[in-house]
């Protein structure tokens, strides 16, 4: 196969770097480079849609909130999920100023023209609206540690396998192992 070296806690690696037999250099790019980016897509969403669900957090307690009423609705139906609904609500700020804005992420509670729902909006900025819905992020508390740890993980792996690292010893023992026997 070749020349191997080794260096501490990394292990050997022939030094031509990418040696796997059943892949070519640039699908082990290619390869790399989707997990590097699977993983940094799945860290982002999780960032994305904590920061959503603490905005929401945040309206609860410093927003403002009101009774609207429906004037429009889009709709988008999924039939293998759920329905999702994405009012257009009427309403008067504390203020007393008249707004007629959309709200700004989708609820799966069923609303329909003329149905009066409760809005949290931003005190100085009326077209940041939200349908208030607590349940609608609950699940992104539960599965962000997994998200981004996944995510890292992918990322991580990529990151390693593209630069060629074939074994990672960690405490005493091996965590990675992707080398195939190379002879001494």
């Amino acid at each position: 196969m070749g020349r191997t070296f080794s260096r501490p806690g990394i292990g050997r690696r022939p030094a031509g770097g990418f040696y796997y037999s059943g892949m070519g250099l640039i699908g082990k790019v290619i390869g790399c480079i989707i997990m590097i980016g699977f993983g940094c897509a799945l860290v982002l969403n999780a960032v994305a849609g904590m920061k959503a669900f603490l905005e929401r957090i945040w309206l609860r307690v410093r927003g403002n909130y009101v009774t609207g009423t429906v004037v429009d609705v889009d709709v988008v139906e999924d039939p293998d999920r759920y329905t999702q609904y994405t009012p257009t609500v009427e309403f008067v700020t504390r203020r007393g100023e008249r707004r007629v804005e959309k709200v700004l992420y989708a609820t799966i509670n069923e609303c329909s023209v003329g149905d009066r729902v409760r809005v949290f909006y931003r005190p100085h900025d009326q077209t940041q609206v939200f349908v208030a819905d607590f349940s609608q992020g609950l699940w992104i508390i539960l599965f962000f540690p997994f998200l981004v740890a996944g995510g890292l993980t992918m990322a991580s792996l990529g990151v390693l396998i593209l630069i060629g690292v074939d074994e990672v010893h960690f405490g005493g023992g091996r965590v990675l192992d992707l080398s195939p026997d190379v002879g001494e």
